[in-house]
Formats: C-alpha cells, structure tokens, sequence
C-alpha cells in the first residue's frame, strides 16, 4: 500500500507529506485537528501571527490552506481508507394505517466491504513482523510434547481449515466484534451499533491495541423502535432486522471465503487468501441473538434451561441442523413448542451465517473473560451470595482493614483480595467455592495455555460444581442455572480451537467505542449524525493512514542510508582485516530488542534487572531521621553486620552513629523476566519505601507512608528462577546507597523487616500463612543487596471469626495479586 502511494507522488513530482507543503505543515495539521475544534480552526488560521520566511515575514499564519474549509479539503486529497456505502433499507409492518394500507419505515445501514478491509489490513507495512500466514505447532519444550496454545495460528481450527482448502491457500480468520452502545450520557435515544473486524492473523498483541489500528469498522447496524410493527412482533423483527444487515455487511465474504482473494501483504508477497469468519466477540445477549437462541440458552451447545449448573457436557449446535430446523418451522412444519420449548429457539428463518463458507457459527462464540467471568460469575454472583452469608457492613469493615495497595475499589481489583476478605467470616465450603471461581478465572487470563494450565483450569471448575450446592443450603440462593456460570465448560474447548481466551475479550469493541463511536458522535452536530461520524472517521482514517506512510518513509530512507554505510564500512573492513567474526556477538543485542525504557535499567542478567531514579528524593539524611520516620530502629547494627560481611577490611564502620547522612530513595523499579503463560514482554514492578509525606496543598491531607512487601532471594543456592525454593518476604523499609567513605558497592542497598520462611501453608486458602521474624523481642532486620529484590508481594491480614485481624499480626500471603504472582504461587 505505501509503495503504491510514494510511487503515485513521484510520478506527479510531490514530496511525502503532499498535499501540504512540508513536514511542519503537517505536523500543524495534525495537531489542528486533533486539539481545536473545526469552529476554532478558522479563527486560529486568522490569529495575527507572524512568521519569518527568509528575509520576508507574513502577517498571519502563511500556510497552504486558509479556511476550515480548505483544509478539510486538503485532507480529503490524502490517502484514504475502504469507502462507506449507504444502503436504504424499506421495512414493511404490520400495522395498518386508516388507509389500509401497511405502515413503513426507511433504515439507513452504513457499511464497508469487508474483503477490502481485510485487503487493507495485509497491505499495512507495519505488521511485517507481526503475521503468521500458516498454522504451526508451538511446543513449551525442547523434546516437541507440551503443546502450547497462544495465538490464533497455535490453535486446533486454523490446522482443520487449513485441510480444507486447496494447496497454496491462506487463511485469513476473520475475528467480528459487535456491541451496541450509547452515544450520550444524558439522552439515551442515542445510540449506535458499530461491527469491527480483525485478523487471526495479525498477533493479538497488535490488534488488542486501539492505537495500531489493526482493528476496523466496517458497519452502523441501523437502530429503530420499528414501531410499524405491532408491539408483540417487534422483538423477533429487530432479530430479523440484524440477521438482515448482516447479510448485507457480510455478503462480499461468500465468494472471498469460497474462491479466495489475491492480496499482496504485508511482506510484499502476493498470497491466494480465503476470508472465513472464525471468532464472534460479543456479550451474553449478541451472542444468543447471533446463534438465533434464546438467553435462557447457551449459544455453542444444546444444554437444557433446566441443566445449566450442570458440570455434564451436552452435545453441540450443529450448523445444518440449526439451519434445517429454521426452515422447518418458517413452513409451519415444526411445532412452537418444539422450537421453542426443546430447542431453544428464535423464529430467525434467514440467519446471516447461513451462507458463509467454512463456518460453524455456534464454535465462534468465543470466551468472554469480562462480562462472563468478572461482571458476571465474581461480581454478580459470589460478591452477592458471600455478602448475603457474612453481612454488607461487616464486609466492608473487613475490606478497610486491608493493608493499602493501588486500584483495589474496583470490581476486578476486588478479585485480588476478596479471598482473604471472607476467611474466617465464611464456612470452608465457602472458601473452596470462592477459591475454585478465582482459579478459574486467573487461569483463564492466562495469554499462553498448555494441557497443563488447563488441567489446572479445569480442575477449579470442577472444585466449584463439587462446592457449591453450599450457597443453596445457606439459603443464599436456589439454584445455578445461570448461563454465564455454564459458559465456564467451554472455555477450555475453545482455547484449543483458536488460543488463549485473552484475545477475545469484550473490552476491545468497548474501547473501540471511544474512537468509533463516542468521539465520532462528538464531532457531529446530533443531528443525522451517522452520515457525520463516517465522514469525521474518513477523514481521521486517512489522516492514520499518512501518518504510518511517513513513518514508513522515513525508515526506508534511513533504512537505504544505513545501508549504504555499511556497505562502505564493509569494503574498507574487508580490506583492513581477514577475520569473519563478530567482534561482540553479546551485550549490545539486549538492547535492541527491548524497550526504550528498558536502557537505563542495571541489568542483572539478559532478563532480570533494576532501575534507581536518577535524582535522589531525600539526599544527606540523617540515620536519626531515617529511624524516626521510616520505623528502621536496627538500622545501625543491620548496616555494620552487612559491611563485615562485604567489606571486612573497612573498619570505619565502628564510627557509624545517629548522625551519619545516607541517600534515600521513595522506591527503585524492578525488571522481571517475561513469563510465557502471563507476557510475552518483560514486567516492570515499582517497589515502595517511602515515609508519610506532607501536601503541599493545605487543603488535601498528607500523602500516607508505603513500606512494601516483597519476595527476595535469600539463598541464591537454591533459587531456581521458578516457584518459592530460596525465596522469603521481607518488609521494605528504607532504599538507599552505601556512604561513600565505606567505599563503593555495585547496587543500592535495602533494609528489611523479615518475616518468618514460607513454611506454614494454610490447607483451606491454599496459600501460606506468615507472621512478623523477631530476634530477642525486636524485628529480624537485615541489610541486602537491591540485586536480591524479585517482585512485590501483597500480605492479607488474618481475621477472626467476629471479622477482627488476629493478633499478634498474622498475614497470608495473596497469589492473586498479580498473574505472575498467582503462577509462581500455584
């Protein structure tokens, strides 16, 4: 796509950024837009500013566009995406006017060719690096037994599809996203109905994101009361109504999906690409509406409304058979009852997937980890039942007493501590039920799945069947035909078909909403407003679209500089040297493959590492002070024990007293390995030990002190890089640098409070039980190396039964305060 736009511009003799007159030009343009409103541009456009060119200068702002208008214009002459087309569809009720006559309504459907979005996603340069075009086999080691499932192209679907189509073929796995959603806060009426299209493809680390544009719009589902029908027919309409629309979104597909497309991508390889739809993200509702079922039902198998809290499996839908009953009763030839009773159906003759090719609809519904798992399984449901067991009040009193920690309000945040919250407030069924949904749900985040995380997985959904008939014999509820708990049975199935179940979640169409929808609608004058947001998402596509090409231009030439230096370099290397090795084939690689940030980190090893902020935030502090407000009473004796241990011939350290001035720090970043069932990128952790510290607005309170728990090495013999072999929590008290006069040490130091060695393991949380170390009566404070420090841990208080924290302090320790955490922990 980029060649073919550089190629038009030199065969007209215009520069990159054309149409506007240089890169600054460009730059203003993208900031008009993005940050003044289109009323505002003019006036900014007239404001009296004077710019020098040359010896001359212009009395106001001497760009290539004057107006609002000229510049729109301008941008409507950049590149552009695949166009919109309106379709007028008549809808023809059943109402029946005085006139006898049948009442009609005109819709407006908005689409795209899809085939030509899928073209233009291949064509992106960008995702070079990021495409598979064939199925592989990806194993977890080295002998070739532990298959792992990640993205699309590791899963079990891709390998069958590939079977079916003829040699030489690509699949192309079209990833739908539908939501329905409000265009304003305060007047509901305003809605829309966006469908977004991916690729299996493109790695789901690109197209998850919003800001790579790897996911596109393709349609504006119409929204209408449809009130030329009468109000007992109008629901089944508005089902008949999608189906409708999206025949017509999808149509393009049939063909595409059957014969194939040549699309060049983006590799520049001309490849034969079958578009099959693969995946369906949507909610509970969209996927029953979808699958033509209704809600009390499950839209992959034919479970029974009444068996829903069953952990059986039931055979699935089947794609024919669905369609044959259809048919069946649009002739009259199958009974309501049957239908609608037995099968669980909805009166939709025409579904849209009927025609396309290579497609099992009902094995599309994939998993939905928020609206299923979080919003429904955990908040709806074990939130309610354990608040209706324990009591709203005392929940909450529990929930303050938790030792602080960032982001704990929400819902999903909840999640990490919630276990601890009810222990002790709840019988051991209760916790067993609790701790199985939890399970589940880490291990459902999981971004790389192996048959052994989901055994794991499968056996917590297990646990939970086997609990919890506990919440009906407490009379917390009645039964457990809940459609979002049944869901849990098919998440495993589905993580074989087509990878991990983290790149299929509703979050991506509701943040896509921000860019598609919302700010779209915003840009319009609410009035007719479709027509508004897709010329306003024209412009904003083509705007991305140039930007990417400079980016890629700029590269290229870079790219052709580069090379033709190395090829200089190389003519005078051969002629000064006989030898064909690299002089450094080491260090300097880690770099280039991580983040920029990753630079200013001390790096341990190829994957461990730390980052001490620069400038110090209490610089020449006093021991006493130190003590005084970080609580570090062994300060003293714990730094002259680590002097004698590391610097045994330094003997000024006996002259060490409450006066001595050391550089401390608010807290030092810690860079962990990547795991490969969590991140395929490295972690990065903000490790805390900082005092109470006084606003500087005199109307806010001063900021609380934060001293966090971690997991440190303590026998580096026995740590092993997994699990908890060597490994202890300590409290970080005080982050600070060795004072110069006792020489020089390679990494800052750290005080710690210990606790006692992970031995005592709480059989009902599954977790260990910790209390403070003490030596005669006072903290086991030690003094440590940062190169020791591996990742922040979270310490739920122990409660008693009346729900107050046991004393002396006890604490468990919390896997489910991060996935890395809960891994290790498992």
């Amino acid at each position: 796509m980029f060649r073919t736009i550089r190629a038009e511009q030199e065969a007209l003799g215009l520069d990159p950024w054309a149409p506007f007159a240089n890169e600054e030009e460009w730059h203003l343009v993208k900031w008009l837009i993005a940050r003044v409103g289109q009323t505002a541009i003019d006036e900014f456009l007239k404001l009296p500013i004077r710019l020098t060119h040359g010896h001359e200068q212009a009395s106001h702002m001497n760009t290539s566009f004057t107006s609002k208008y000229t510049l729109m214009k301008a941008v409507d002459r950049l590149p552009q995406g695949t166009k919109w087309k309106l379709k007028k569809i008549t809808v023809e009720g059943n109402v029946v006017t005085n006139g006898g006559l049948h009442e009609k309504e005109e819709l407006e459907l908005w689409l795209r060719d899809p085939v030509d979005c899928i073209r233009e996603l291949m064509g992106n340069p960008q995702f070079q690096n990021m495409v598979s075009y064939a199925p592989e086999r990806v194993f977890a080691d080295e002998e070739g037994k532990t298959q792992r499932f990640d993205e699309m192209w590791t899963g079990d679907w891709w390998w069958e599809m590939q079977g079916r189509l003829p040699e030489g073929a690509v699949v192309a796995p079209v990833i739908l996203a539908s939501d329905k959603t409000s265009l304003s806060q305060f007047r509901g009426d305003q809605e829309v109905w966006p469908v977004y299209l991916t690729l299996g493809n493109i790695s789901k680390e690109i197209w998850r994101q919003p800001s790579k544009h790897a996911a596109i719009l393709i349609a504006y589902l119409p929204i209408l009361k449809l009130e030329c029908f009468t109000r007992d027919t109008r629901s089944a309409e508005r089902y008949r109504l999608f189906h409708y629309c999206m025949t017509q979104v999808l149509e393009p597909l049939v063909s595409a999906g059957q014969d194939g497309v040549n699309m060049t991508c983006p590799d520049q390889q001309v490849r034969r690409m079958h578009p099959i739809v693969a995946a369906y993200i949507a909610d509970f509702p969209e996927q029953c509406l979808v699958a033509c079922c209704m809600e009390n039902r499950c839209p992959k198998c034919t479970v029974g409304c009444d068996h829903c809290g069953d952990m059986r499996p039931s055979a699935p839908r089947k794609r024919d058979l669905t369609i044959e009953n259809l048919r069946l009763h649009s002739r009259g030839e199958l009974s309501g009852e049957i239908f609608e009773s037995e099968l669980g159906l909805r009166a939709i003759h025409a579904p849209f997937w009927a025609t396309l090719p290579h497609n099992n609809i009902f094995q599309c519904m994939t998993p939905n980890i928020l609206h299923q798992l979080h919003k429904g399984v955990f908040k709806d449901h074990i939130i309610s039942w354990c608040t209706d067991i324990i009591g709203k009040d005392a929940l909450d009193a529990r929930f303050k007493s938790m030792t602080s920690y960032p982001g704990l309000p929400d819902y999903r945040e909840l999640q990490h501590v919630f276990l601890g919250v009810i222990a002790g407030g709840v019988e051991n069924r209760v916790i067993a039920t609790v701790h199985a949904v939890l399970d589940f749900v880490y291990y459902a985040q999981f971004q790389s799945h192996t048959e052994k995380t989901l055994s794991h997985m499968q056996a917590a959904l297990t646990s939970f069947h086997a609990n919890k008939d506990v919440f009906i014999e407490l009379g917390v509820w009645e039964h457990f035909n809940i459609p979002k708990i049944h869901s849990m049975i098919h998440y495993a199935e589905s993580i074989r078909l087509f990878g991990s179940a983290d790149g299929f979640n509703t979050e991506l169409p509701e943040r896509l909403h921000i860019d598609f929808a919302k700010q779209a609608y915003r840009a319009s004058n609410r009035h007719n407003y479709v027509i508004q947001m897709t010329t306003w998402l024209r412009r904003q596509e083509s705007l991305q679209i140039q930007d990417a090409y400079l980016q890629w231009w700029a590269s290229k030439c870079a790219a052709d500089e580069d090379s033709a230096a190395s090829e200089h370099d190389s003519a005078i290397s051969n002629s000064d040297s006989d030898s064909d090795s690299p002089s450094d084939p080491g260090a300097p690689e880690l770099f280039n493959v991580m983040p920029r940030q990753i630079r200013r980190f001390t790096m341990l090893m190829a994957t461990r590492g730390y980052y001490l902020p620069k400038t110090c935030h209490f610089p020449n502090t006093p021991i006493q002070h130190l003590i005084d407000h970080h609580g570090t009473s062994l300060f003293i004796p714990a730094l002259k024990s680590f002097i004698r241990e590391h610097a045994p011939t330094i003997q000024s350290h006996r002259n060490l007293n409450l006066q001595e001035r050391i550089d401390v720090y608010k807290y030092i970043m810690v860079l962990l390995p990547a795991r490969p069932h969590v991140s395929n990128s490295k972690c990065f952790f903000k490790v805390r030990a900082s005092p109470v510290v006084a606003s500087k607005d005199p109307r806010k309170p001063p900021v609380p002190a934060r001293f966090d728990t971690t997991l440190l090495i303590e026998e580096r013999a026995l740590y092993n890089g997994k699990g908890i072999s060597g490994l202890r929590v300590g409290e970080i008290k005080a982050i600070f640098t060795l004072p110069s006069r006792f020489g020089t040490f390679p990494h800052p130091l750290l005080y710690i409070h210990w606790f006692r060695p992970l031995q005592t393991f709480d059989n009902d949380l599954r977790t260990f039980r910790l209390v403070r170390s003490s030596r005669q009566h006072q903290p086991n404070a030690v003094v440590l190396p940062a190169d020791l420090l591996l990742h922040p841990c979270y310490l739920i208080p122990r409660f008693s039964r009346e729900g107050v924290a046991d004393e002396p302090e006890q604490f468990y320790l919390n896997k489910y305060i991060d996935l890395e955490l809960f891994e290790r922990l498992s």
